[in-house]
């Protein structure tokens, strides 16, 4: 199957993924929740890498389609370019992770300084403060997760395109 097939096939499916989020209002709750909104800078950033490996993706398919000459084919440096997917993708997991810190500091920050470990009203606020570190923690991790595995799916595909069009060593067929 066509290179730039796979990658419309893969982001068809993430396009059904986010509309069922936004159709049972999970987006909305992630929202509320995620205190630092670093969910949807993943997402923002996941969408951008997204467009750039379709892009390549095209540029790929057209060489092997035979659209692009072998001197351009030769000269481009096309696994540099893939690089910066790579690059992303591990960042992505990196910025869940930082979300993963940042929720359970906000979750212990302060949360029994002070307080009345025998009034009921102030531990349901301790808790209640608690839940929302824990739920940025939780949402962070889960979209840094699976936004930096739907990448590397992308760019795995991408580079097995790309030793179609140049072969495994490099150097163009």
């Amino acid at each position: 199957m066509k290179p730039l097939l796979h990658w419309w096939l893969f982001v068809s499916l993430i396009v059904v993924i986010t509309f069922a989020f936004a159709y049972f209002g999970l987006f909305l709750e992630v929202w509320d929740k995620d205190r630092t909104k670093l969910s949807f800078l993943i997402m923002i950033i996941f969408l951008t890498t997204t467009v750039h490996c379709g892009r390549e993706t095209f540029k790929i398919s057209n060489g092997i389609e035979g659209k692009i000459s072998k001197e351009e084919i030769n000269h481009i440096d096309w696994r540099g370019r893939q690089e910066v997917g790579w690059f992303i993708s591990d960042l992505l997991l990196t910025i869940g992770m930082i979300g993963t810190v940042a929720g359970f500091l906000i979750m212990l920050a302060g949360a029994f300084a002070g307080v009345d470990l025998n009034n009921e009203e102030a531990m349901k606020g301790v808790l209640e403060r608690m839940s929302q570190g824990m739920s940025t923690a939780l949402y962070t991790t889960l979209f840094g997760l699976i936004c930096g595995s739907f990448l590397k799916i992308q760019y795995f595909n991408l580079a097995r395109a790309t030793d179609l069009l140049i072969g495994t060593d490099g150097r163009g067929k």
